[in-house]
């Protein structure tokens, strides 16, 4: 992960100016680069700003991150931290991509009755999310592997095809294999639907850990991406109404969306006595309450001035009702803490980390030495625990 900060002048950056720094950094064609990024400039104090990008890095998903920072002075800059094959990568048309597993060397060999952790990634990220963090599981013992999946297809569906690729690995070893499942973000809903529903294969599963998962549905998804509102650094009428008309199509932002049928139907399934659950719950959203009442105040002067935007109030409802994501305490900018608390699950663990630093590792730039990342050690913990568990065999817990 490549870290820079771009130092803004009286307050403002041009886009030309990070995708400028962003090549020289990564030593690509600065033209390709800004090809991904908006154009014009942002004013960092702006509260549109800031939910925009809290908007692009939710569209990003692990890969590309961006944040407001200040120096010693208090003057702005935009940190920005990027995967560098983000940018490698051709543009090609998305396409659905079948289920695939990068496991461990010999991950089916995992003897000594340890499970086999599976981590799942969330909407547009990638199995890499979560290399450092297998890598500490590797060093305590266990066998990894992490799943890759496409977008557009509902979570079901992904769970469905987990379950069956899955299945046939494990049925390919001579041993018996547990599995403890850890998902970030939708994976952790992909997780619960594969784990609570009796009509997939299952029965390997001792252990379910969720990180951020929005098991009530997130805001977000109600919305469209807010990229443009970068536009000078301001909120347009037209922007706005071009925006919030564009409703997301994509299957799986509409399982996540609050109240969707896909929630309805997995909450009501009970949590399976065989399987340890814990939900992992962060607090830190990198927008606090002022912040938010300000953006809240913007969407309301426009209603006033543009009848449209009084009509397609229904879209901007959550947005102007409360937005829980959004504040400090109460989300982790994307989720909000109590739509990440798994129903029926008493192990809930709040997190004081945003949305994307829940699995990525503790920045480099981190002034604290040698910290390990909490969440990390949510996870070596909990896995540990399924082993413990009284009745535990290699095939699962044993509760007779």
């Amino acid at each position: 992960m490549v870290e820079l900060i771009i130092p803004a002048t009286d307050g403002r950056i041009g886009w030309k100016h990070v995708s400028a720094s962003v090549a020289k950094a990564l030593q690509l064609d600065q033209a390709s680069v800004a090809e991904l990024l908006p154009v014009g400039e942002i004013q960092l104090d702006s509260p549109a700003v800031a939910l925009s990008l809290l908007a692009i890095n939710l569209a990003a998903g692990n890969r590309l991150n961006f944040s407001v920072t200040r120096d010693g002075n208090q003057s702005p800059g935009l940190l920005i931290r990027c995967d560098p094959s983000l940018l490698q990568l051709p543009r090609r048309p998305q396409k659905v991509r079948e289920v695939t597993i990068h496991h461990d060397k010999n991950w089916l060999e995992s003897g000594e009755g340890r499970p086999l952790v599976l981590f799942l990634h969330g909407v547009n990220g990638t199995h890499e999310a979560f290399d450092g963090l297998r890598e500490e599981l590797r060093s305590c013992g266990y066998q990894t592997a992490a799943a890759a999946y496409g977008s557009h297809r509902s979570i079901a569906a992904i769970a469905r095809d987990l379950s069956d690729v899955v299945g046939s690995h494990l049925a390919s070893s001579t041993r018996e294999h547990s599995l403890v499942l850890v998902g970030h973000s939708m994976g952790g809903l992909i997780a619960r639907e594969w784990t609570n529903n009796s009509a997939l294969e299952n029965d390997a599963i001792t252990g379910l850990i969720t990180i951020g998962t929005p098991h009530r549905g997130s805001a977000w998804a109600t919305l469209p991406p807010l990229m443009n509102l970068f536009a000078k650094g301001e909120f347009g009428v037209a922007d706005v109404s071009d925006l919030i008309l564009h409703a997301p199509s994509s299957p799986e932002l509409r399982d996540i969306a609050p109240g969707s049928a896909f929630l309805d139907s997995l909450n009501a399934r009970d949590n399976r006595p065989d399987v340890r659950y814990t939900a992992v719950i962060g607090i830190g959203s990198p927008v606090d309450a002022l912040t938010v009442e300000k953006i809240q105040q913007t969407f309301r002067q426009l209603e006033r001035r543009d009848g449209f935007l009084r009509l397609i109030r229904p879209r901007i409802e959550p947005l102007l009702s409360g937005f829980d994501e959004l504040i400090r305490g109460r989300g982790d900018g994307i989720v909000a803490a109590e739509s990440a608390a798994m129903a029926a699950t008493k192990d809930l663990v709040k997190v004081d980390l945003s949305h994307f630093e829940l699995v990525r590792p503790i920045s480099e730039t981190s002034a604290v030495e040698d910290v390990f990342h909490p969440v990390w050690q949510v996870v070596i913990d909990r896995v540990a625990s399924c082993c413990e568990m009284p009745g535990f065999r290699k095939g699962g817990i044993d509760n007779g």
